[in-house]
């Protein structure tokens, strides 16, 4: 996974899963940094209760994890 694939699908999560756009927006500003913070962004996700992720995203997830944890 490229550095711009991590973007890109840290945006298509949050998205799915992180309701209120002020906090989308604070996210949005975390992945554009030069160090993304990966597990800080993906915390993010238990901070609003995400506890059902679908089978795909559970698995993108966990390659994220993989290769940016």
């Amino acid at each position: 996974m490229t550095e711009n694939e991590l973007r890109e699908n840290l945006k298509y999560l949050i998205d799915k899963y992180v309701l209120d756009i002020n906090k989308r927006i604070e996210i949005y500003a975390y992945i554009e940094r030069e160090d993304v913070p990966v597990k800080g962004i993906l915390a993010d996700l238990n901070e609003f209760g995400v506890k059902t992720v679908t089978n795909d995203d559970g698995k993108l997830i966990s390659d994220i994890y993989f290769h940016y944890c």
